[in-house]
């Protein structure tokens, strides 16, 4: 089973134009878990980010920032991915009509289909540099690193070029066993988000370009559910669906129902952290600590408060749920799904990793940051980031669009038609409705003699 990146955006992008893609991803690197868990359950966590970019003639015209996080226990029972969508924006400099949703879905199926063995194939082994191992071990403690220094000069000056070297060797680290990784029926995958709207996410100043369409809140939830709703049904991507959850806080259940796409199934309203197992544990044992993630400045805020581990799981969505950003008539949206992925073969190059380019988190950031730190109202600013990448030696892959839009613009009229044929109704006759007598009082007045 294969999801060709290529392939999928050459359907839904618009037919003869050429699009650029920045496909980048950090390397996998050991991190904090997101979850804070009881000390006698270990688990090893790692992370990666990937930031997707498509251009057109050089222009950003909509970027998608995702968080993948692994956790692997002790007993290497399964690996856990979370695929954390952290920003989505564009940036209203597209002339041509653009399929948003669709390219979202794409990057995200691809990215959630990704095989898990690659990740760790990237993985970035830190270094352990031990300054003492080239060190007489008789020699008394030094004063000072000027102490230090001198004494390995003195005996550089004897002979001994070599001495006071710093050995540098790889850490020890835990690494999953083969089985494990290749075993895709014991990896769950999380796919998890929060909806608000903002004038701009990952473009700034874009928010005054006329071609940039700025949707509601409510709007936004029911475009990302949309979106969701189709990936989790495309089999390509999700071979089983565990769970499937929505939730508006500070909304009733009728409200939130709205949200959910028509024929579809398996949704309920609530979260997908909160089991009937757990609702008197606390919350910090299942709720993950996320960037720039309200659950998370809630999580931080108990902290503070010194109830981290008071709070339990019922009490944490109602005090979160007023809270003053949740007070103010916004309406933020959770979304979380559960299930088995489909992963690709790691071997077949031409999925779309041929156009993914994996840099360690500093380079990363750099690169990144050429996109998000430009003026997008600014008609020549942009051009700084051809530059920026030609210095770098970045050439990003093309992609040509087969997307016929006239086409599909014919059979969506057709569908118009059908649906707005005339049809014969019956009409009611008006019922003739009898004149109601009145009684006339006015012959019971008696005139007042004169």
């Amino acid at each position: 089973m294969t999801f060709n990146l290529r392939k999928e955006l050459e359907a839904i992008l618009p037919k003869g134009f050429r699009y650029q893609i920045l496909n980048l991803q950090s390397r996998l690197k050991e991190s904090k878990s997101i979850v804070h868990h009881h000390k006698i359950e270990h688990i090893h966590s790692y992370k990666s980010v990937h930031f997707i970019v498509v251009l057109f003639e050089n222009k950003p015209l909509l970027a998608l920032e995702v968080y993948v996080y692994l956790d692997v226990p002790e007993d290497q029972s399964q690996i856990m991915r979370t695929v954390y969508v952290s920003k989505a924006d564009t940036s209203g400099l597209q002339k041509q009509r653009l399929s948003v949703g669709k390219i979202v879905q794409c990057l995200l199926g691809w990215i959630c289909s990704k095989s898990i063995c690659s990740y760790f194939e990237s993985l970035d082994v830190p270094l352990v540099i031990d300054r003492d191992a080239n060190i007489k071990q008789e020699h008394a403690p030094f004063i000072s690193e000027t102490d230090r220094r001198l004494h390995i000069l003195i005996e550089r000056l004897g002979g001994n070029t070599n001495y006071g070297m710093p050995k540098i060797t790889t850490a020890k680290r835990f690494c999953p066993s083969e089985s494990l990784l290749k075993e895709s029926a014991r990896h769950k995958t999380r796919l998890i988000l929060f909806t608000r709207s903002e004038k701009q996410y990952l473009f700034p100043n874009s928010s005054e370009n006329k071609g940039k369409h700025i949707l509601t809140d409510s709007q936004l939830l029911k475009w990302w559910m949309r979106n969701i709703e189709q990936i989790t049904s495309n089999h390509e991507v999700f071979s089983q669906n565990e769970k499937k959850k929505i939730n508006v806080l500070n909304a009733d259940r009728f409200e939130v129902s709205r949200y959910i796409p028509s024929g579809s199934k398996g949704w309920e309203i609530g979260d997908i952290y909160t089991e009937k197992a757990n609702l008197h544990d606390a919350a910090v044992y299942h709720i993950p600590l996320l960037p720039d993630d309200p659950k998370g400045r809630f999580l931080e805020h108990l902290v503070v408060e010194n109830r981290i581990t008071k709070v339990r799981m019922r009490q944490f969505w109602t005090e979160l749920s007023i809270r003053q950003e949740f007070r103010l008539g916004i309406t933020v949206g959770l979304i979380g799904v559960q299930g088995t992925c489909y992963e690709y073969n790691n071997g077949e190059r031409e999925n779309g990793d041929s156009m993914l380019l994996i840099f360690k988190r500093v380079e990363f950031n750099k690169i990144k940051d050429l996109l998000v730190d430009i003026d997008y109202s600014d008609p020549v600013d942009y051009l700084r980031i051809k530059k920026g990448l030609k210095e770098r030696n970045i050439n990003l892959p093309v992609v040509t669009g087969n997307h016929d839009l006239a086409q599909f613009r014919a059979k969506e009229n057709c569908v118009h038609i059908q649906t707005l044929a005339p049809r014969t109704l019956s009409v009611r006759s008006k019922r003739k409705i009898a004149p109601t007598s009145v009684n006339d009082i006015g012959g019971l007045v008696k005139k007042k003699r004169s």
